[in-house]
Parts: structure tokens; C-alpha cells; sequence
């Protein structure tokens, strides 16, 4: 278990899903800065900052992809190969500007009229990313070796010219730096010169050398777009890639890019790299360190309070905690769960009870989490209200899709949850939507 919970400290919870083994990761300092990063594009765009879904996955392939619904995929190892923030900021442009084109439901339009030609079976995986199945989304980097057939490629080459150029508009138009997404493509090109395996990002899109030409075109028409970096932008960029490096790569290869280096993102890299491998003294110290020179960054303590928590120093971990939700500008569902995760170790009276209130919060905030309702489930259970562990183990059991579990659980706790109480209503609505699926399930059977 102890891996685990080193995850909930980065926030780093893994997501399997049974088709591909997508590693989705959530953690919080890298959404933070991810969305923050986007606010002026999507501002640009006249999109609202919560309508544009941000995913990250664990792998060590430099991709980034969207899938209709306004969902932007990028893989960890893209955000770790930017030498600067205004490169993964221009791969996001890019990216932003396929939902701005709509290129997704256009893509999808095209996909039917090939139809009818013989497309390799893999391609099929490609409808599955452009309807929004997560579990699918990796099929997306096979777009470049299916596209070669049937007439896709040229599609898929006009939308890449028209996503590059518009990410130049979209970051000259809200007043970023813009020569990230060129340097990034120019990195790119060296690996592949370097390695046999090309880039995978590289695979899904056209020859760097024509994206080139058309990014410096698109350069001509705004002549006065000479923004520069944000220099506490590129610091936190720099903490994020070494706790980001660290957790996705070896020891040895943090060690050997890190180690004995006098630097924040090393201390940050470093500590990481002690926590993930037990050594909480130093892990201790370097994380203190880091504390002394930044009191008020939140991410510092949650590390402090998750080293704190795996050592079983659980009221130590609590206050730590938080503190790292006083500190954020504003409350997030993962650090109310990880608070109500040590609350309910604690497990005294007072704090199975603030456990429940912290986990009902993060549920408001995101309802889809099904550690979340694991947990609720578990502390009611704790507390004795056997009614209302059952209803919170069947939004779970709804959630990770074994819907006939779930009615099976709900139909045993409804009986017994107060009348017109929030989880009454709550668990009625349930109730309604998993009858229904269930009864269609078994008349499709017959």
C-alpha cells in the first residue's frame, strides 16, 4: 500500500482503463499551472476557463492530442522535454486551435466518407479518441501510419497547417511569448535525426520541415509579437518538470540528471525521488529546505504532510495539509480528499467527522471521483451509518461501470436514508438512471 499513497501526496492518481491501460495522472500543481497557462488563450477564444478539459498521461512518448468535448491529452514526457514553459504553452495553442477549428467533428465527417475504402482495422481506434472514449485515446498516435491511405493524409496536413498558424495568432493575440511551439518542433527533429524510433507526436503530424515554413509565415503577420518568458512562470515550470521527472522516470536517471546539483528543481526532484523510495529522512530534509527558501508554496507541504503520513505521523500530516489548502487560492477537490485520507487514519471521533465534511466538499467539486466515494464509503461505515456507506459504495460501483452492483447496493441502503436529506434525493435520481440501464441491459441479453 505504500505506493499508493505516494500518489495521493503528488496527486498523481493513476487511472487504469481496460482497453489500452491508459495512465491517466492528475496532479495538482501541474493542472494549476496547465490551466493558468491556458486562461489567456481560451480568454482570446471567447471560451469559458472550465470548458476546456486538460488530461495528462503517464508515458514516456511525447504526444498531445484532443478528442471532441473540448478535452486536450498531453503525455508527461512532452511537458518534461520543454526546455521552457512557451513550449509546452505552444504545443496547448496548437492544440486549442483544433478545438477552436473544429477539426475534431470535421475529422470524424471525413473518417465516414472513407468509409467505404479499405482502411486498416486500426484506424477504427481513431473514432473511438474523436468521440471522446478516454480508454481509446491512445489509437491516436496510429493517425500517422493509417493516414497514408485513402486521401486522409492531405486532411490531416490542412488541419495541421491551420492549427499551427492559428496557435501563432491565439499567443500573439493574448500576449504570450510565441516562439516556443517553433523550438519545440526544432527539438523534435533533432531526436528523430538521433534516434531510430521517431517521436511519436512527430508521427501524427506533417513534416516538421513544412510546419516550419508555415509557423515563420504566420510570424510576418504580426511583426510587433515579441513577448517574453515570465521568469516566475519558467521557475515553477522548472519545479514541476523535476517532482514530474522523478515520478515517471528511474532512480538512476534522476539521480543522474539531478543529482548534486544546487538548484530548487533539484531539491524538488530529489525529494521526490527519497519519498518514492522510503528514504523520509531525506526526504525530510530536502523538502524542508525547499520550505525555508518558499514558505507559502502549498505543493512544498503536501509533500511534507504525505512524508509525514507514510512515517505514520498522522497528526503531523493533518496540519501540514492543511495548511496546503489555506494556502491555495482556491479549494480543489484532490487536496480535500488527501486531507480526509489522513483524517480518516487519525480515526478519532472529531476526525472521522471533519473527514466526512472534507470528502462531501470534494465530491461537490467533483463528483466523478471514485476514490473519493471509496473513502466516504469508508467513513461512514466507521461512523456506523451503514445506509449511507452503502449509497456512497454504489456511486462508486456506478462510476467504475458495474452498474448492477450498484443497484444492488442502492436498493439496500435506501431504505434506511433519512427522508428528503440531500443523499434521498441524490440516491432516488440514482436509483431512476441505474433501473433503467440495467433493465435495458438485460433485454439487449435476451
Amino acid at each position: 500500500m505504500k505506493c499508493f499513497y505516494i500518489f495521493i501526496i503528488l496527486s498523481l492518481h493513476i487511472l487504469t482503463t481496460s482497453s489500452f491501460s491508459m495512465q491517466l495522472i492528475r496532479d495538482v500543481e501541474l493542472e494549476e499551472f496547465s490551466k493558468e497557462l491556458l486562461l489567456p488563450l481560451t480568454k482570446t477564444s471567447n471560451l469559458e476557463k472550465d470548458r476546456v478539459d486538460l488530461y495528462f498521461i503517464n508515458s514516456n512518448d511525447v504526444n498531445a492530442f484532443v478528442t471532441s468535448g473540448q478535452h486536450i491529452f498531453t503525455n508527461t514526457e512532452l511537458i518534461i522535454q520543454s526546455s521552457t514553459y512557451d513550449e509546452y504553452l505552444g504545443v496547448l495553442a496548437h492544440e486549442l486551435s483544433h478545438i477552436n477549428g473544429g477539426h475534431v467533428s470535421r475529422t470524424k465527417e471525413k473518417i465516414s466518407k472513407l468509409g467505404d475504402k479499405s482502411l486498416p482495422i486500426y484506424l477504427l481506434g481513431i473514432l473511438g479518441t474523436l468521440t471522446g472514449q478516454v480508454d481509446v485515446g491512445l489509437a491516436a498516435i496510429m493517425v500517422g501510419s493509417a493516414s497514408v491511405q485513402d486521401g486522409y493524409l492531405y486532411y490531416s496536413r490542412t488541419q495541421e497547417a491551420a492549427a499551427d498558424q492559428a496557435a501563432v495568432a491565439l499567443l500573439c493575440k493574448s500576449a504570450q511569448p510565441v516562439q516556443g511551439l517553433e523550438s519545440f518542433l526544432k527539438k523534435l527533429d533533432r531526436s528523430s535525426l538521433e534516434n531510430a524510433e521517431d517521436y511519436k507526436y512527430k508521427t501524427t503530424h506533417p513534416q516538421t520541415s513544412d510546419r516550419y515554413n508555415w509557423i515563420i509565415s504566420s510570424y510576418k503577420k504580426y511583426p510587433n509579437c515579441k513577448y517574453k518568458l515570465n521568469d516566475d512562470l519558467q521557475r515553477r515550470f522548472e519545479l514541476i518538470k523535476g517532482k514530474l521527472f522523478a515520478y515517471t522516470h528511474s532512480e538512476k536517471e534522476t539521480l543522474a540528471i539531478y543529482s548534486g546539483k544546487n538548484t530548487a528543481e533539484a531539491q524538488y526532484a530529489m525529494a521526490t525521488i527519497y519519498l518514492l523510495n522510503g528514504n523520509y529522512n531525506k526526504a525530510i530534509k530536502s523538502i524542508e529546505s525547499l520550505i525555508s527558501s518558499e514558505e507559502n508554496n502549498p505543493y512544498f507541504h503536501e509533500m511534507l504532510a504525505e512524508i509525514y503520513f507514510s512515517i505514520g505521523k498522522h497528526n503531523l500530516a493533518i496540519l501540514e495539509q492543511r495548511k496546503v489548502i489555506r494556502l491555495m487560492s482556491v479549494e480543489n477537490d484532490l487536496q480535500l480528499m488527501i486531507l480526509a485520507n489522513y483524517l480518516l487514519a487519525e480515526a478519532s471521533k472529531e476526525s472521522l467527522i471533519a473527514a466526512i465534511k472534507a470528502l462531501n466538499k470534494s465530491l461537490f467539486l467533483n463528483p466523478n471521483n471514485s476514490y473519493a466515494w471509496f473513502l466516504l464509503a469508508k467513513g461512514y461505515a466507521l461512523t456506523g451509518d451503514l445506509a449511507l456507506a452503502q449509497y456512497a459504495s454504489s456511486e462508486r460501483y456506478y462510476l467504475r461501470g458495474d452498474k448492477a452492483l450498484a443497484l444492488s447496493m442502492l436498493k439496500k441502503a435506501i431504505k434506511n436514508i433519512d427522508n428528503n436529506s440531500v443523499e434521498w434525493y441524490r440516491a432516488n435520481d440514482l436509483l431512476y438512471i441505474l433501473t433503467d440501464k440495467v433493465e435495458n441491459a438485460d433485454d439487449k441479453k435476451r
